[in-house]
């Protein structure tokens, strides 16, 4: 279905980060940034609407035809992606307006902001390969500007690592592009399909698979990949790392669905072997990095890289029910971390430094904030009746399911990781929390504007919890869609084959360079 609506949340962001280059007053670069983040999120649930019966829209810049043209897309993925997105966009422009920074905000932190929202979007929308390679990038620029924003010493060593693994990334992504259009002659997600159905399972097509997984899987800081995300993150400022750790490492993980079910779904056995074992590495690994360390954002950053090993863990078993499973945990994740970093910004604030150890008696001093940690906790470690729990009994019954001594090795390293994750979190409530208040460690006032967003946050985490049924019920239509490739090709190539038009010749060839025959 040809429509304007998937062009509308990249566009948007855009022009207003444009705007917010202009030499004006702080009140209005903020009212245009919020306004403009607020509407991005309120088209994003335009999309999700638009996409709720299975119509998959498809916009054609300039008119040109898919595949042959830049084509922006939204099925019912895209746009749940796309909302996730946008919400934790609010949340984190809320909390930077909140916590007033002259200093980055002179050097265009709300245009940076803007410019990064739509590299995310453009990466949810887009319906081609080399266009999901521009959008990283569009993303990545202006993620390197905020990362060093400030320039700390700790933002600069930080950020050059970041940089240089996420060059090393792109480079490779381009490589596969180039061999995934000589092998298959496109780049359009649709055609790809299309092909690789057509080709049926082939070796080369595998290794192409393989390769975008090791790329998405750097992208997503998968294990071993991930070592330049526990120190990125928290030297960042608290609204830029709150949306950094709840969205980009997931558009990642999108782009192994897309690729995985989409695109390259007859060949997709091998790559998903390899994403569960990755998977299953790395939710140990990130639940002992967070076990390891005493500092608010390390801790969660640890967190991150666990929950996008659940993730992996779902996607890699290949399952529909392990599919379903992981696009719950997808909300479940972006949420609790998002509120998680929110509460560890208020937190640090108010008891002065990044350090969890030798504070307690916050509970008493401030009893919601204590209240959403555990909450968040529990999701995090998945202990019922939290949505955590929900989602991770799902993934691990799926894995069960499959059978294959991998799978059992993977529910394994889950269930294992969910504990230490909880003991780790724990020890973070026992330590900053629990216990009497020490009349030595003053407390320091955090404005209520700045607390505010993280109880909002967490009492979407809460929610999630009601509302985990039709949570599942549309991720098990998306799972169905995204498993039916036909659907998605028939809705952006048509019914007909892809014919490519011959060249001009002749008259043809002179009437289009405007001369005359």
């Amino acid at each position: 279905m040809n429509s304007a609506l998937p062009l509308a949340p990249i566009l948007l962001p855009f022009g207003v980060g444009l705007l917010c280059l202009l030499p004006l007053r702080r009140p209005l670069k903020a009212g245009l940034a919020l306004t403009g983040t607020v509407l991005m999120f309120l088209l994003s649930l335009l999309l999700v609407n638009a996409t709720a019966d299975g119509s998959v829209l498809v916009s054609e810049l300039g008119g040109w035809k898919a595949p042959f043209g830049i084509v922006m897309t939204a099925d019912r993925l895209s746009a749940y992606m796309s909302a996730l997105a946008s919400l934790s966009g609010v949340f984190a422009l809320w909390f930077m307006l909140a916590s007033e920074d002259r200093v980055r905000e002179k050097h265009h932190a709300f245009a940076l902001t803007m410019f990064l929202f739509t590299g995310v979007q453009l990466s949810f929308l887009t319906g081609d390969l080399f266009n999901l390679f521009v959008a990283f990038e569009v993303m990545l620029v202006a993620s390197y500007a905020l990362a060093v924003l400030g320039s700390t010493r700790e933002q600069l060593r930080e950020g050059f690592r970041y940089i240089v693994m996420n060059l090393a990334a792109s480079s490779l992504l381009v490589a596969a592009c180039g061999l995934t259009y000589g092998t298959l002659g496109t780049l359009n997600f649709a055609h790809l399909a299309q092909r690789s159905l057509e080709l049926g399972p082939r070796t080369t097509v595998t290794a192409l698979a393989v390769l975008l997984m090791t790329v998405f899987a750097s992208k997503g800081a998968l294990f071993p990949l991930g070592f330049w995300l526990p120190g990125t993150y928290p030297a960042l400022p608290h609204a830029s790392s709150a949306f950094f750790a709840a969205i980009l490492t997931k558009v990642g993980v999108y782009a192994l669905i897309r690729v995985l079910t989409t695109v390259f779904q007859a060949d997709s056995a091998l790559p998903q072997t390899f994403l569960l074992g990755l998977g299953a590495a790395t939710m140990l690994f990130g639940a002992l990095g967070a076990l390891s360390q005493r500092e608010w954002r390390r801790i969660l950053s640890f967190t991150v890289m666990g929950s996008v090993g659940y993730l992996a863990f779902g996607v890699g078993l290949g399952t529909p029910d392990a599919l379903r499973a992981a696009l719950v945990y997808v909300a479940v994740s972006v949420l609790v971390t998002l509120a998680l970093f929110l509460i560890a910004a208020v937190a640090e604030r108010a008891g002065g430094t990044p350090l969890t150890r030798h504070r307690r008696g916050f509970v008493d001093r401030m009893p919601l904030l204590a209240g959403s940690y555990l909450l968040c906790a529990l999701t995090v470690s998945g202990l019922p009746p939290t949505a955590g729990f929900v989602a991770k009994y799902a993934l691990v019954r799926a894995g069960i399911a499959q059978g294959s001594p991998l799978a059992v090795i993977a529910v394994v390293c889950a269930l294992l990781a969910s504990l230490i994750t909880l003991f780790a979190l724990l020890s973070v409530w026992r330590d900053f929390f629990w216990g009497k208040a020490d009349k030595t460690m003053p407390l320091h006032p955090v404005p209520a504007g700045q607390q505010t967003p993280a109880y909002v946050a967490s009492g979407l985490v809460a929610g999630l919890s009601l509302f985990a049924g039709p949570l599942f019920t549309h991720a098990e239509a998306t799972t169905r869609e995204l498993r039916d490739q036909r659907h998605y090709i028939r809705s952006v190539l048509g019914e007909g084959p892809v014919v490519i038009p011959p060249e001009p010749q002749g008259k043809e060839l002179m009437k289009d360079k405007g001369g005359t025959p």
